[in-house]
Order: C-alpha cells, then structure tokens, then sequence
C-alpha cells in the first residue's frame, strides 16, 4: 500500500521543480508513486493554494501535466484537465480555463464518476460570468447542485450557490445574489466550514454595500478580513480588501478607499494576478474621478480597458468605457465621450445589465448638465432612475435625482426643483451620503439666495461646507486636497457674496474674508501647519521598489533634460519629438507612482485651519496693510485689513477686464523675451506701452483702494489670474507704486501668518550657488559680487553646485541664493525646476529640501515665482515647493530675465539687507535705483517678494 507521507512529499517536491527536466527525474526516482493517488495529491495541492499562493496552484498543474506522461490512466489525464482549467483561471485566461473545465468532465462522465465530473463546473462558473455567459453559468451551477444534492455533498451545494450568488450580483440582481448567498453560508455554518465561511460573508458584504446597507456590510467585511487573515487566506484577503475600498469609495471616505484598494493591487500584483490587478487599478481610477482628478483616472481606464477586452471581462470592459466617457466630459472631450458611452452601452446590453445601461444614461445625463442644457440633463436622469431605484442602487439613484432636482432648479423651476432637493436630501443623510449631500445643500442654498430668503441659503450653505471639509480632512496627499476642491467652490464664493451684501467694516464683513480664506490654497496651509508630509520612507518592500524605482526616473529625466537643453548639439526634429515622448511617458510614471505611494491614510485629520483675523491685524501693525482679492461673480472685490479694521471695497473692475489689460502687458513683456538688447533702440516707445497697460490694471485694481491703503507698506494676496499681476509694477500715472511703498505677496492670508511667524534670521550664513549657460552667463559674476557682502557665506559654482550639495548644505543656511537656468512648466507644473550642475531641481524635489533655518530664499532665474493656479488659488510651481520646505520669505521673478541687470539689482538688494534693511525694503531699493537706468518693466520689475517683508 502506498504510503501517504511519501506521496504528500512528492507531490510537493513536484510543485517546488521548477523545469520539466527535474520533473520528470523525480518521477523516475519513484516509479511505484507514479499514478491517481499522486494525480489526487496534486489536485489537492492546486486547490488549497488557490486562494493563498496562485502561482503554486499553476506550479501543481504543471507537475500534474508532467505526470500524463508517465501514465496511460484515463483519471489522471481528467484530473489534469480540471487543474489546467484552474490555472488558466489564475491566469484570467477564461476561454481556455472552459476548454480545459470542460474536457475534464466529459473525461470523468465516460469513468462513470458523475459526482467528480459535477465538481469540475463548480470553478467553470467563474469563468463563465466573466465572459458573460451569466444565463449558462447558472444552468451549469443548478445541475451540478442538483448532483451533489443527490449525493448528500452539502460543501459541494454551497460552493455552486456561492457562485451563482456572484453571479447574480454581477448583473446587479442583489436580491437573488443575496438569496443564493445566505443559503450557501447556512451549509457551510453547519459544516463548520471557516474558508468558505470568509468567501461568503465577503460577497455579502459586496452586496450590503452595493444596497448601501453600511451597517451591516461593515460587520461583514470586518469579520471576513479577520478569518481571512488568520487563515492565512492571501487571495480572499486582497479580494476582501478591494471590497472594502469600493465600500468607502460609496460611503465618500475617499482616503480609506485609495488606502484598501492600495492594498489589494500590491497583493494581486505580487501574488502574479493581472485581472485582479487590473480590476483593482479600475477602482482606483473610480476614486481618483470622485476626487477631480481626471487626466489621472481616464489615464488607468485607458489603460485597463483593453486588459479587460483580451481577458473577455466584458462588465469591467464596459465599466472602464462609461466612466472614462464621464473622465472624458470632465476634460471637454465631448466627442470621445458620446463614442465610450455608447460601446459601454453595448457591452452592458450585451451582458443583460439594466442597471449598466442606466449608469450611462446618468453619465449622459450629467454631459447635457455640464452643457447647460438642463432639460434634456433632467430628462436623461429620470430615465436612468427608474432601473437604478428598482436595483436598490442607492448612491447613483440619490446623484440622478439630485441632477433632476438641480436641472429643475437652473431652468426656474423653483417649486419642483425644492421638493427634489429636499427629498433627496433627506435620503442622502439618512442613506450616509455625504457625497450627495452637499450637492443638495449647496443647490438648496443657491436656490434660497436667489429668492432672497438670505437666513435659509446661509444655513444651506454653511451645512455643505461643513460637508465638503469633512470629507476633504483626512485625504492622505495635498494633490488629493488641491482636486478635491475643484467642483466645490461654489459654496463658498455664495456664501462670501451673501455676507458681503451689507457693504461695510462689520462683523459680516470679517465673516466674508473668513470664507473667501477657507477656499484659498487649503492644502497648502496643511503643508506649512505640518499636518501633511511628503512620503519618502518605505514601509514595506513594495515601498521600497517604487522609490527605487523613482530614483532610476529622476535620474533618466536628468539625462533626456540635457539632451533636450544642449543647443550645441544640433538635432532633427523626429529626434527632438523622440526625446520630448520619452520625458512625458517619464513624467507621467513619476507622478504616477508618488500617487501610489501616498495612498496610505494620515495618521492624523486636521481639521481646517481658520483664519484669525486679531492675530493678521496684529502682525500688520500700524504701517501694513493687508489688501486680498476675490471675484463675487464677474466683479473682483478687495478686502482691505489693517491694524484698526476690516473693509470691503466693491466698484474695482470685472475679472474679464483685468485679465484682458493683464494679457497686453505680458505681451509687452514677451517682446522682449528673446532677446532684449536687439529692441535697445525702441525701448523707449517699448516702455511707454507697457507702462500704459500698468496704469490700466492700476485703476481696475489700485486705484478704488488707494485712499485706504495710505503710505504704508501693501502685502497683495491675488485671485486667480491676478496672481500673475506685478502690482509693484502697475502705474498711477505719476509713478510705479514701488516707488511709493514696499510690496509683498502672499497666496492667502493663511500662509502669511505661517511665515511671518517663522523664527528671525541674522542673513549671515549664505549658501550662494550658481551655474552658468549660454542664457545666463554672468551668473559667476553675480555671485562673486555677491558673496563677500555676507560674513560666512558658502559659494558653489558650475560644477560643484549640485543638488546634493543643496541638500547638505541648505539646512545650515541663513540664506539660500540660486543662480541658474529656471523653467516654468505650464503644461506639467510640477516639473518647474532649476538647473543645477547635476540635474533638474524640481518643485518636488525642492520641497523636500530642510530650509526651516533659512531666512530668506532668492531664485535669480526665470519665471521661478510663475505658478499654475489650480481651482481654490493652489499654487502648483516653485513658489510652494520653496514655502512648504519652510522658507519664509522668498525672492522669485514673474517673467524671463535680463542676465545683466538681474546681476546688478541682486548685488544692490543684498547690499542694502547687509545694511539693515528688511528683504521687502531691499527690493523695493534695489527696484527703484535699477528704475533709473532701465525704465522698462521689463529689466527692473520681474522679481517679487512673497511672504514675510
């Protein structure tokens, strides 16, 4: 009799070969083993590594598909079959995995073994429903039940109720997923059964959440996780971690969301399961759209979409397509989303999937709302309602009669569209949708202000702000919080026009600036309150591997940036297209993987930071006065903050305006971009012009606050587009205003408190750094002019100004001056950067610098204080990377400069800070001696000062 000991060791030896040659030397080492028990043996190996060790279970097939060929015996060739069957399911090779399952049960029918010939259509199930033969993978599972029924094989029934459970749930039908699911779950409690147990308390759990039964999809998802792990189940842990992102994502916890489905694409992708990976990957980009970043989510739909089309996954398939088609309205591409919705129609069509079908008449729906066209946005989200409310699909039901209820609301329709709104409010709240329920607040706001009810709408108003910040709180990364604002700020911008209704200096009007505060670089104010920290430490090894990787990015970006950089290397233009292809496929994977690895949840929620208006009057002090833009509608207003009170001062000109008369002048500016000294002769004439523009912006945005602002010095936080207005430049019509006062910026009034309470400087230690090219070639001499100005400064030059040499030494800065080549990025802005000797100093990468000494950073290259100004006055561009690595005032230019009188204004700035003045009170002197010689705009005005004066 063979001894089971010795057949267990084989069948493991077996598996563990790794090649056909070692394989077949075992079995000749044990001829008498060669047979059906050692076939059963490795079946069962298969079986139990399934769900923990895939890759062992396609191993056990192999060694299984080895023995065939040692032995004639028909059971072995079947039991080969049925394992091939569930390695190909590993592999999400479907069609293959039923040829396979199939064979394997006409082979055990003509043993006359009906019972194990039942069996083999359990994991045929599976791949049945992927493809979307959902009706023939529930007669299969009916009739093999039935077999094992006969038989008395409970396990056996409840695994193919298991089955048919999921299907169901596949075609939305939870109901009969639901039924199905209970009656495996009763077997497997009586059998005592703990995997299967973990299996079907996940699908439960599925099913609760998609019904948005919170309670108790919870409870599920946390026991099955506990069973899961202490089982030692790898595969069913991954699935149930999946489960429990795309719960959160329901629930608007967005950053548990990334953090579950983080976790369940690393498992899948270790573990060798690329459609499992990749329907993870979707659920990300699923969280990534709720979270406004579009570009990045139908960049993974993209991607994941043909994975799903070869592997025949035609309900992921017809995911991905609907919602990259909403991705595509989002980012204006009307075309390309009306061709997505409509191939993601067929596929749920073609799958029976009513409630797929509707999901993308909602999309629909929202393209027609996003084109103002709200009838036929209100038509479409009545039809989607109805399949949706039948399914008990309640977060995409709540969304369409929002949509319906807003539609009405646009098209005036006051009465019907309150009703809505209330309803669904009142469902939204009951139903533990936040998500939802801010949309209904805000909308119910709007709707109240403009019947003048000015009590309700505020009320309405603040709740959805309430809304929106608690569940902007614990989102683990400042990109995630910089996109989540961008669909969100109309709340705020109503409510600051409600307060500002009663024009005046009281409290209405402090309340104002609060709000117009509350939605002004937020996330940026998380870095600098240290409640945000850029992630560089590994906690794990995949960790590991994607910084590693990212190191080998940065330094494959270094190189294809000097190829594109070096003009005296001539090149075609299909090279030049290569390299510039090469650096955006870089960029993408870098920012990619940062992504990723920031999609762990904070250890901390801050709340938002308020601000406090005493604490900025008393930093004022009596000479400073503070003056903050914003728009109310088309009409830019200015709060104006002193010492002694807060004001608002209405009548300045429209944002159209102001962005017309701001576009002449840089296109003054950028007549001399190229080339300056060829335009010596005009510059006269030159200057007359661009001063002209000056004093337009002057009197749409000086002039109505002039009176107030007195003589003392002036800090501008801007709005939008007005972050890229020299305001130091504009023009009176007697004289610049910097030869009238100091001026400072500051993206909020937020972040200047932050850096005005960073700890004084003596600007002795200066940590000078600068290297020349062919645009910048007296950067030597300006630093050589510079350095003997400071008591212990440090100079690198060309080649020993490196980026590691920044890092070592800048901590130790009380200065920190940078000479270089700078570019803004305006099509990718974190990859502004620096050009040091080593490579490209990006906006990451800088922020990660420790300036937290340092007194004062000054960037002398180009366009190094231009931003990309996100929704909510984000700042995306050197000017951040600089204030969140702990800088409190830096020194940025706002256009290309000139080498030579940068050189001179910078020795004169340093000059006069030697010799006591504040950074504020140098620039404006070095500005103004500059003025005399060079009196266009051009040569004196491109620096700016931003953040403590």
């Amino acid at each position: 009799m063979l001894s089971r000991m010795e057949l267990a060791e084989l069948a493991t030896r077996l598996v563990e070969a790794n090649d056909e040659e070692r394989r077949s030397a075992l079995l000749l080492e044990h001829p008498h083993l060669v047979g059906v028990p050692l076939a059963y043996a490795l079946k069962e190996i298969c079986y139990e590594a399934w769900s923990s060790e895939p890759q062992r279970a396609v191993a056990a097939a192999a060694a299984l598909r080895s023995l065939t060929r040692f032995t004639p015996d028909a059971e072995v060739a079947a039991l080969a079959e049925w394992v091939a069957g569930i390695a190909s399911l590993v592999d999400g090779r479907m069609e293959r995995a039923i040829s396979h399952l199939n064979d394997a049960e006409a082979r055990f029918l003509n043993l006359n073994q009906p019972h194990t010939a039942a069996s083999t259509q359990v994991s045929k199930l599976y791949a049945l429903a992927v493809l979307g033969h959902y009706d023939e993978a529930v007669e299969c599972g009916l009739r093999a039940r039935a077999v094992f029924l006969a038989s008395g094989d409970e396990r056996a029934a409840g695994r193919v109720e298991h089955n048919i459970g999921n299907i169901y749930f596949r075609r939305a039908r939870y109901a009969e997923a639901e039924q199905f699911q209970l009656a495996a779950r009763a077997r497997f409690l009586a059998l005592g059964d703990e995997q299967q147990l973990v299996k079907i308390d996940n699908s439960l759990a599925v099913i609760h959440s998609q019904q948005y039964r919170f309670r108790s999809a919870e409870q599920l998802y946390v026991e099955a996780l506990r069973r899961a792990e202490r089982a030692g189940l790898v595969v069913t842990q991954a699935e149930i971690e999946s489960g429990i992102g795309t719960f959160a994502l329901f629930q608007g916890r967005y950053d548990r969301a990334l953090d579950f489905l983080e976790r369940a694409r690393r498992k899948f992708s270790e573990l060798g399961m690329p459609h499992e990976s990749a329907v993870s990957e979707l659920e990300i980009a699923d969280t990534y759209l709720e979270l406004n970043l579009w570009p990045e989510a139908a960049a993974i739909y993209e991607r994941v979409t043909p994975t799903f089309s070869q592997l025949e996954m035609r309900a992921e398939q017809a995911q991905a397509l609907a919602h990259h088609g909403r991705a595509s309205i989002l980012l204006g591409q009307i075309e390309e989303a009306y061709r997505l919705l409509e191939e993601a129609r067929r596929l749920y069509a073609a799958e029976g999937n009513r409630v797929g079908e509707a999901q993308v008449t909602l999309t629909e729906a929202q393209l027609h709302y996003a084109a103002g066209d709200y009838a036929r946005a209100e038509r479409s989200a009545r039809e989607a309602a109805a399949p949706l409310e039948e399914a008990g699909a309640v977060g995409r039901l709540l969304l369409a009669r929002w949509l319906c209820g807003d539609s009405a609301r646009a098209q005036g329709r006051t009465r019907d569209a309150r009703t809505l709104l209330e309803a669904t409010l009142e469902a939204a709240e009951s139903h533990e949708q936040p998500q939802i329920a801010w949309r209904c607040y805000t909308s119910l706001g709007v709707l109240a202000a403009a019947e003048g009810d000015t009590e309700a709408a505020e009320r309405s108003l603040k709740r959805a702000v309430e809304l929106i910040e608690t569940l902007r709180a614990p989102l683990p990364a400042e990109e995630f919080r910089t996109a989540f604002f961008t669909d969100k700020l109309v709340a705020y911008d109503e409510l600051v026009r409600l307060c500002l209704k009663e024009n005046g200096r009281g409290a209405r009007v402090v309340e104002a600036l609060g709000f117009a505060e509350r939605a002004r670089s937020r996330a940026l104010v998380d870095l600098l309150g240290g409640t945000l920290r850029p992630h560089t430490e590994p906690r794990d090894p995949f960790d590991a591997r994607l910084l590693a990787r990212l190191e080998e990015l940065r330094e494959e970006l270094n190189w294809l940036y000097s190829r594109i950089n070096r003009p005296e290397e001539a090149r075609g233009a299909d090279e030049m297209a290569a390299l510039h292809e090469a650096v955006r496929a870089r960029e993408a994977e870098t920012l990619e993987l940062t992504r990723q690895l920031q999609h762990h949840s904070p250890e901390m929620f801050p709340h938002a930071e308020l601000l406090d208006v005493p604490r900025l009057q008393s930093d004022l002090g009596a000479d400073c006065v503070l003056v903050e833009y914003t728009a109310v509608g088309d009409e830019l207003v200015a709060f104006v903050v002193t010492d002694e009170r807060v004001e608002v001062v209405r009548g300045l000109g429209s944002e159209r305006e102001a962005t017309a008369a701001l576009e002449q002048f840089r296109f003054q500016i950028n007549t001399l971009r190229f080339g300056a000294s060829r335009m010596r002769q005009h510059m006269t004439h030159l200057a007359q012009r661009a001063r002209k523009h000056l004093a337009v912006l002057y009197e749409l945005l000086l002039a109505p606050v002039a009176e107030r602002i007195g003589d003392r010095r002036l800090v501008v936080v801007p709005h939008r587009a007005l972050h890229y207005v020299p305001f130091h430049a504009l023009h009176d019509g007697e004289a610049y205003v910097i030869e009238r006062r100091e001026v400072t910026y500051a993206p909020s009034a937020v972040v200047l408190r932050h850096c005005l309470a960073r700890p004084q400087t003596p600007f002795e230690r200066a940590l000078l750094l600068g290297v020349a090219d062919e645009q910048t070639p007296r950067v030597r001499d300006e630093v050589e002019e510079i350095a003997p100005l400071f008591p212990r400064p440090t100079t690198l030059l060309d080649e020993e100004a490196t980026i590691e040499a920044l890092r070592e030494r800048a901590p130790l800065a009380d200065i920190l001056h940078v000479a270089c080549h700078g570019q803004f990025r305006p099509n990718n802005p974190l990859f502004s950067s620096l050009h040091l000797a080593d490579g490209w100093l990006t906006v990451r990468e800088a922020a990660k610098l420790d300036l937290l000494r340092c007194g004062l950073v000054t960037l002398s290259a180009c366009e190094t204080g231009v931003s990309h100004v996100a929704p909510g006055d984000e700042l995306l561009g050197l000017v951040r990377a600089f204030l969140a690595a702990g800088a409190p005032s830096l020194v940025l230019s706002l256009w290309t400069v000139d080498d030579d009188t940068t050189a001179r204004l910078m020795t004169s700035f340093y000059r006069a800070l030697r010799g006591g003045a504040r950074p504020a009170a140098a620039l404006r002197r070095a500005q103004v001696e500059l003025l005399a010689e060079a009196q266009h705009p051009y040569f004196w005005s491109p620096f700016v000062l931003v953040g403590r004066w």
